[in-house]
């Protein structure tokens, strides 16, 4: 077998100091919304509010950010629909026989409220007394009161169709709050504030309204319990290997689930390997067989999840440039 050559690559593997052992896996994973895949185009407009103008290119840039495949998502325009249509929500727009113009408008409002509330005190020394050549010979301690400046941002948007159909909708209350004492120069930036809350909020509509790309490093399972002596010898290494040869990992994997078929380790393992391939429907009977025989393992119950996400992702796909999904 690979006995010498395991032995060989568990010594020098250990004298790297290698941590965490891990797998990596990449894909694109599903938007937190179905119906907003239907527009290829959006026209951000008429956004209200103080807070409105800051959403809107918040929005703007998170959207924007949104490539998949090395394609933007959505070509995005700052425009009013053209004249005539009023996309509204009743499915009957001004103007059915219009063929021009973005498939969605995004309309919102962001409301802003702030207050200047106490926040308690600090102390800070402070020089009581100077000699002659102005060095200070002497401290006090000086109690500062301070305040805190707190900023809400309450965002809605909507996502209308140029058919009239209401593709997606959100909204929330967002808070900040700055502390700011009598002993510093200005305030906190109201302005900078509903910027930072604008921002969070885009970042949530971006993720609800655009699958996402992502590469990530799952970390196997590392648990030699069940396995006898022999396995054993062979699993340290495999695990190791996690970090400079996955596939040749992986095959080891592969070999210990013989004379290990009901271990949740090698099951769970081998299941992380196939999902790195993109073999999903193979990870999901890994990943089922590991929940088979531990029913609560929290590793495998991921692994089943961002499966279904990648598969509606691809849903997902489907629908946005049309055709089968991939």
């Amino acid at each position: 077998m690979r006995l010498k050559q395991m032995i060989g690559w568990a010594a020098a593997l250990c004298a790297t100091g290698v941590q965490a052992e891990t797998i990596p896996v990449e894909g694109i994973y599903a938007a937190g919304a179905d119906a907003p895949s239907r527009a290829q185009s959006i026209a951000i407009a008429d956004f209200s509010g103080r807070g409105g103008e800051r959403l809107a290119f918040a929005i703007d840039s998170a959207l924007r950010a949104a490539v998949i495949e090395g394609r933007p998502w959505f070509d995005l325009t700052f425009t009013a629909p053209a004249f005539g249509e009023s996309y509204t929500y009743d499915g009957s727009p001004a103007r059915p026989d219009a063929r021009g113009g973005p498939d969605a408008v995004m309309r919102g409002i962001a409301e802003v409220e702030w207050r200047d509330v106490d926040s308690g005190t600090k102390q800070i020394e402070e020089c009581a007394a100077r000699d002659d050549r102005g060095k200070c010979t002497e401290k006090k301690k000086v109690t500062i009161p301070c305040r805190a400046r707190e900023v809400s941002l309450r965002p809605e948007v909507r996502l209308v169709a140029r058919e009239g159909d209401l593709l997606y909708a959100k909204g929330d209350t967002l808070t900040a709050s700055r502390r700011f004492c009598q002993d510093e120069e200005g305030k906190p930036s109201i302005d900078s504030m509903v910027e930072e809350l604008a921002a969070r909020f885009a970042f949530d509509v971006r993720r609800d309204l655009a699958p996402e790309y992502r590469a990530e490093d799952i970390r196997v399972l590392e648990s030699r319990s069940g396995m006898s002596k022999a396995d054993q010898t062979t699993f340290r290494p495999a695990l190791r290997l996690t970090k400079t040869d996955v596939a040749e990992a992986c095959a080891m994997f592969g070999e210990l689930r013989a004379a290990n078929p009901q271990n949740v380790t090698i099951l769970f393992n081998i299941g992380l390997c196939t999902e790195r391939l993109g073999e999903l429907d193979t990870a999901t009977e890994f990943y089922e067989q590991a929940l088979a025989v531990s029913p609560r393992k929290l590793e495998p119950q991921d692994g089943l999840a961002r499966i279904a996400s990648r598969l509606r992702a691809r849903q997902q796909l489907a629908l946005h440039y049309g055709g089968a999904p991939r």
